[in-house]
């Protein structure tokens, strides 16, 4: 129950968590009020909203953020020789679409796709898909549900692959891919998961009690990435950046006061 208490509590979270959703809400606060006797309040707030909106996507503030948490967790110089594992998490293909649509995972499918290649890599390594949803109310579709779909498109054979489909956050993501997996001290595991989501999970992990080396893909930044403006074209542009910033910052928060990390900076 009280599991089932922090996951609601992390749906509720999440959206005030995200810049847009201020936006949004503080702009619709000043138009309703331009239809009340606080109309000038209402001028200056939704003035105020829409120079802000402005200057976020126009400066490189988003990306610089996604840049720093991405890395923070280094890919591996070298693939260790011998690899016994191999651990994905979902979160990146849109399972409703793939049942609906032929081929849409509706993301980009980093993750799936670098899982693919890494078991071509390592043909005697296990697999475990870890995924399960993360909706609140309708969880007809699962994350596996999606990868059984997806992987075979990827030349994986999926009875290799151990499907862990419970977990509807990456603490139940560490928690019941250990379950499964049961690796022993002296095994080498990958993880595998988006590069802005690696130094949570990681640490996650490891707060779980699996010593598992970081596999990050599906970089939303370059390496070099410099504190550029840019002309915006559309509000959402680089808000996007500033929300995916501010929604792992928090979660670093919330996971390090609920004793699922070690670290409130999750580093390597």
């Amino acid at each position: 129950m009280f599991q089932d208490a922090l996951f609601f509590l992390s749906k509720l979270i999440g959206p005030l968590s995200d810049p847009r959703t201020t936006l949004f809400a503080t702009l619709a606060a000043g138009i309703l009020m331009l239809w009340t006797p606080w109309r000038r309040i209402g001028r200056a707030l939704a003035s105020l909203t829409i120079v802000s909106a402005i200057a976020l996507s126009a400066a490189p503030i988003g990306p610089l953020a996604v840049g720093w948490i991405e890395n923070r967790i280094p890919p591996p110089e070298q693939l260790p020789q011998q690899v016994d594992g191999i651990v994905v998490l979902g979160g990146d293909v849109n399972s409703r679409m793939l049942r609906l649509r032929p081929v849409s995972p509706g993301h980009d499918s980093t993750r799936l796709i670098a899982f693919a290649d890494l078991s071509r890599h390592y043909p005697n390594a296990k697999l475990v898909f870890s995924g399960g949803s993360g909706q609140v109310l309708d969880r007809t579709d699962t994350d596996s549900d999606g990868a059984r779909r997806l992987l075979p498109i990827l030349g994986v054979d999926t009875t290799r692959v151990i499907f862990e489909d419970k977990s509807r956050n990456t603490f139940e993501n560490a928690r019941f891919s250990l379950d499964i997996a049961q690796p022993k001290p002296e095994e080498t595991w990958l993880l595998v998961t988006s590069a802005f989501h690696m130094p949570r999970s990681l640490s996650t992990f490891r707060q779980a009690g699996w010593k598992i080396v970081p596999y990050p893909v599906g970089y939303m930044t370059a390496p070099d990435a410099a504190f550029e403006w840019q002309f915006p074209t559309s509000f959402d542009g680089r808000l996007f950046y500033l929300a995916v910033a501010a929604r792992e910052l928090v979660g670093y928060a919330y996971y390090f006061v609920t004793g699922r990390s070690a670290s409130l900076l999750p580093g390597p």
